[in-house]
């Protein structure tokens, strides 16, 4: 048989060395492999949709009890016990069963009720359940016109606002979005001085920060590109954010459909009130938008905290170091035998 022509002899040669070294970490590209591969994969993807599973906390609207940030070794990784509430198709909002509900004070995982919402994802404290009225006075939660006090230590952390105001990394974030897009805004008199200062401010930094993804930067990053703006600029973020911003009308006012939670609904709040987008602007969460409840930060190490107690338990340590010790013994026990197989033949 001639040989292949020489223009095609390299095509090859890089063909079946990416085979070769795609199974380093795949095994042999065999049926048995790939029906092994299909376990895993559709045993991970059950045990993070249905059973449990990690998130990170995307903003500081659970501060001080959340440490909210991107970066691995600051922001909070917590876990999420995802069977509590009954089981749901992975990655959707369809329950198949509903086998509990929050209690109050319990911190949850669930979907943002706005479809739009720059975080699909969120974490906040059940404080309103289904049927009760609720309302916020003077800090406190009150249902049914009682107070509802905190249970230590959350007394003497838990203070609830009727206002909202942008933190400091929130209010730079914003401006730098603004700059990203650089376009004028409606309803702003360029004229003046501090809409002037505002607009060159974006100007200036739309180079720097039109190709990155504003909603994804770190604090240290948003601190960076934000050094050397001027502080009448990010002022006029704020007055610019009291036209804009939700109106807050659940919990706040008296109506019943702001103030009474529905049936199969919960009202949630942010820890850190005064600068969270939580249930006073978007309203009531439906039980089928919740993913589970939050019972442990296991990330960063300093950080670690057990919310229920699940950890001291031999079904929750069974959990937690058990699959993980499962997954590592079955991978040895078939390496081994590969090994012995290949002994037994030659």
């Amino acid at each position: 048989m001639a040989d292949a022509p020489p223009e095609q002899r390299p095509t090859t040669n890089a063909i079946d060395g990416l085979k070769r070294f795609l199974q380093v970490f795949t095994g042999p590209w065999t049926k048995r492999n790939l029906i092994s591969w299909v376990i895993l994969i559709t045993s991970v993807l059950f045990v993070k949709g249905c059973i449990i599973d990690q998130y990170t906390i995307p903003t500081g609207s659970m501060e001080p009890t959340l440490r909210g940030d991107p970066r691995f070794f600051r922001g909070d990784r917590v876990l999420v016990n995802k069977w509590l509430y009954g089981p749901r198709i992975p990655f959707t909002t369809y329950r198949l069963s509903k086998w509990s509900a929050p209690e109050r004070w319990d911190i949850v995982v669930f979907r943002a009720v706005d479809p739009e919402a720059a975080h699909p994802i969120l974490i906040k404290r059940v404080v309103g359940l289904p049927g009760e009225h609720v309302q916020i006075r003077d800090g406190n939660i009150e249902v049914a016109g009682q107070v509802v006090t905190p249970p230590p230590p959350l007394d003497n952390i838990l203070h609830y606002t009727d206002e909202f105001s942008l933190d400091v990394t929130e209010r730079k974030r914003q401006f730098l979005a603004l700059a990203h897009q650089n376009e004028p805004l409606p309803n702003l008199d360029r004229y003046r001085l501090e809409v002037h200062t505002l607009y060159n401010e974006m100007n200036r930094l739309h180079p720097e920060v039109q190709d990155k993804d504003i909603a994804s930067l770190s604090v240290a990053e948003i601190e960076a590109l934000c050094a050397d703006v001027h502080p009448v600029a990010l002022r006029t973020i704020d007055d610019l954010f009291a036209y804009v911003r939700p109106d807050m009308l659940y919990g706040v006012r008296d109506e019943p459909e702001y103030a009474v939670v529905p049936e199969d609904h919960y009202f949630m709040l942010g820890d850190n009130s005064a600068h969270s987008l939580d249930g006073r602007m978007y309203g009531w969460v439906p039980h089928h938008h919740l993913y589970g409840r939050t019972f442990a930060v296991w990330w960063p190490w300093p950080r670690r905290q057990d919310f229920t107690g699940f950890s001291y338990t031999w079904w929750g340590r069974g959990l937690l170091y058990g699959i993980p010790l499962v997954l590592i013994l079955l991978e040895l026990c078939l390496f081994t035998r590969d090994i012995l197989r290949k002994k037994a033949k030659v």
